[in-house]
């Protein structure tokens, strides 16, 4: 008998701990000693300190097991194999379509870790203008997903910063088709803009439905990271454009970086919105987010502890956990619904659901691939969708092909991780980028348990991806 393979714990209080696998889905809430003797070592082992009950009922839940290391793990390629085939199925069925816009490259601010700031350099990006955005709809939308009907679709609207003055004209249209198709619009936005396009904003048809903006940490820090070009602070600005959409009963998603060694703003930050009756109103939700230079490293005990107090105050607060995990675990005690939200990609790039298009027609799979040719899996042109053989690659990536991936104990909750920063970072797609992803979800779970205990669901706006 052995501890599974992908057997993981999250301390939930009160001496207990959730003891969740990664292989069975199965979740189940243990004394805290029991939960560390199970995941002291991984090898063959006397479980005398359990009685015959508990072990049989452990094995019954998948985690012990009687099998190898490695016939398990062929185990669990092979239940990835059916997660892979299942997602795909229900995707083509009922897979929700999204196009991202990308309005343009340029942008107001000078943020120093933008991961377009090498594609600005080249400058000369046209902006989308009015008679692109008719042409697209005219031309190319039901080209580019012939079998999906458009009030399933959503529209997101990207830059750059795509509420710059000059893509007022692209925006209207674009709200034009989406009133007249149905079709709910986001944006992601640095805000300050934000005042300016308050009429194109709302709950009802035809405006901008959801937006995301970005805050850094507190005002000195955010301030020192969200750099305008006359150097003037904006930490104000996006509060206030904050209150704004909270005014225009709009649902403003609060994305939060995380910064290495910088939990301490973090934490004031969160206060602050607390303070000020941000955190916690019904039209907003706030998510946290590693910046891309985190790294995936392992994190110290002490970031740990800090990072799980900071994870569960906002959440109790806003009764969501700040996670992208947060709606695919809401549901955390129904194990039903768990293995239905278990997945085999970390996102919607390369499984056909988001098509990124800029002003050139080009089209990508992720929109921070967007602006390098050589990551286009699509051209529009002359009434045509030209499609590229790097859409066949980014199909393939799926943890199945990635090794590393199928050992890992989160590997069908957080399904590899980054594709682009994969690349990036690690010098290809098959290659995972976990940037905390195991501590997202380790906390998400005892958020959603702490949450389901008090009464309260834990489901979230969906933050974008």
């Amino acid at each position: 008998m052995r501890t599974s393979s992908y057997l993981n714990s999250v301390d939930v209080g009160e001496g207990t701990s959730l003891l969740y696998n990664g292989f069975s889905s199965r979740i189940d809430l243990v004394p805290s000693d029991v939960a560390l003797r199970l995941m002291d070592g991984r090898g063959w082992r006397d479980f005398a300190f359990l009685s015959p009950d508990e072990v049989r009922h452990l094995v019954g839940r998948g985690h012990l097991t009687e099998l190898t290391e490695k016939y398990e793990r062929a185990a669990f390629r092979g239940l990835a194999e059916h997660i892979l085939k299942d997602n795909e199925a229900s995707n083509r069925e009922n897979g929700k379509r999204a196009v991202a816009f990308i309005l343009t490259y340029r942008c107001n601010l000078s943020c120093a870790y933008c991961y377009q700031n090498e594609l600005r350099k080249r400058g000369n990006l046209p902006s989308m203008d009015e008679a692109f955005v008719d042409e697209f709809f005219r031309r190319y939308l039901g080209r580019l997903f012939p079998r999906c009907h458009k009030k399933s679709m959503g529209f997101l609207l990207f830059g750059g910063e795509p509420l710059l003055p000059g893509n007022r004209g692209a925006i209207e249209r674009i709200l034009h088709y989406a009133k007249k198709y149905g079709i709910v619009v986001s944006t992601s936005t640095n805000a300050v803009m934000l005042p300016n396009m308050l009429d194109l904003i709302g709950p009802e048809k035809g405006k901008i439905r959801n937006v995301q903006v970005t805050l850094d940490g507190g005002a000195a820090f955010h301030d020192g990271a969200r750099i305008s070009p006359s150097g003037d602070p904006t930490f104000e600005q996006t509060v206030l454009a904050i209150r704004k959409l909270i005014e225009a009963r709009a649902q403003a998603i609060v994305r939060i970086h995380l910064h290495p060694a910088g939990l301490e703003t973090t934490l004031a930050l969160a206060k602050y919105l607390d303070r000020e009756g941000i955190l916690g109103d019904d039209h907003v939700y706030v998510y946290f987010a590693p910046i891309n230079s985190f790294g995936g490293g392992d994190l110290s005990p002490s970031y740990s502890e800090q990072f799980s107090s900071l994870f569960q105050y906002v959440a109790s607060v806003q009764n969501s956990p700040p996670s992208r995990f947060a709606n695919d675990f809401a549901r955390i005690m129904d194990a039903d619904a768990m293995k239905n939200r278990l997945k085999s990609r970390y996102c919607a790039a390369g499984a056909g659901l988001v098509r990124v298009v800029d002003a050139l027609g080009d089209v990508y799979d992720c929109y921070e691939e967007a602006g390098h040719k050589a990551r286009r899996i699509a051209r529009l042109a002359d009434g045509e969708v030209r499609n590229f053989s790097l859409g066949d690659t980014y199909r393939r990536r799926h943890i199945l092909n990635m090794p590393e991936c199928l050992k890992c104990s989160v590997g069908l909750y957080c399904g590899g991780g980054c594709m682009s920063q994969a690349r990036l970072q690690r010098g290809s797609l098959f290659k995972s980028f976990c940037q905390q992803n195991r501590e997202f979800i380790g906390q998400t779970l005892k958020a959603c348990f702490l949450l389901k205990q008090a009464g309260k669901t834990g489901a979230a706006a969906e933050p974008f991806h």
